[in-house]
C-alpha cells in the first residue's frame, strides 16, 4: 500500500512542476507577470473557482484535461496585454485571449512532457458561475493550484489517468 502511495506522490510531483513551470514562462513571456503559486489541493467539487475557464484535454501515453479558470478582472488584462485591446465586459475576444494562454500553457507543459507523447485540443471556453466540468471517473485525482498575480487570480486544474 505504501508504494502505491509513493507511486502516486512521485507522478502527481512528475505532472505539478512541469505545468507550475509552464504557467510562469507563458505568463513572464506573454504577459509581461510573474504569477506566484499561493496553494496546492486536491479538487473538491466540480465548479473552478472563477467563471471564466478555458478547459485543454490532453492525450497520448496518459489523458487528461488541464483547466485555466481566471477571475474576471484577470482575463480583461490577459487581452489588455496580450492583444493590446481594451474590454470592459467578457467578450468573445476576452475568451479568445485566455483561451490562447491556456494553449501557450498547456503546449509549454508538454514539451516538459514530452516522454508522454501528449497531442492537445484545441481549448474550449465554458463562461458562468459555478458552471462544472467533470473528468472521467478513471482520473483518481483531479489537482487545483492556486496562484495570485498583478493581472488578479486564477487556477490551474487538472487530472490524468494512465
Amino acid at each position: 500500500m505504501k508504494t502505491a502511495i509513493r507511486e502516486k506522490a512521485e507522478s502527481t510531483t512528475s505532472l505539478v512542476n512541469p505545468i507550475i513551470s509552464s504557467v510562469i514562462r507563458t505568463f513572464e513571456s506573454m504577459l509581461n507577470c510573474s504569477p506566484k503559486r499561493i496553494s496546492l489541493e486536491v479538487k473538491s467539487g466540480h465548479s473552478p473557482k472563477y467563471p471564466l475557464s478555458a478547459i485543454v484535454g490532453l492525450t497520448g501515453k496518459m489523458s487528461g484535461t488541464i483547466i485555466f479558470s481566471v477571475s474576471n478582472e484577470a482575463a480583461l488584462e490577459i487581452l489588455s496585454r496580450l492583444v493590446f485591446e481594451q474590454a470592459d465586459e467578457i467578450t468573445s475576444e476576452v475568451c479568445d485571449a485566455v483561451g490562447e494562454i491556456a494553449n501557450m500553457i498547456a503546449g509549454s507543459a508538454k514539451a516538459d512532457l514530452a516522454h508522454l507523447n501528449l497531442i492537445l485540443s484545441i481549448p474550449n471556453m465554458v463562461l458562468g458561475e459555478n458552471h462544472e466540468v467533470l473528468y472521467p471517473p478513471e482520473v483518481s485525482t483531479p489537482m487545483c493550484i492556486h496562484f495570485e498575480s498583478e493581472i488578479g487570480p486564477f487556477t490551474i486544474e487538472f487530472g490524468f489517468r494512465d
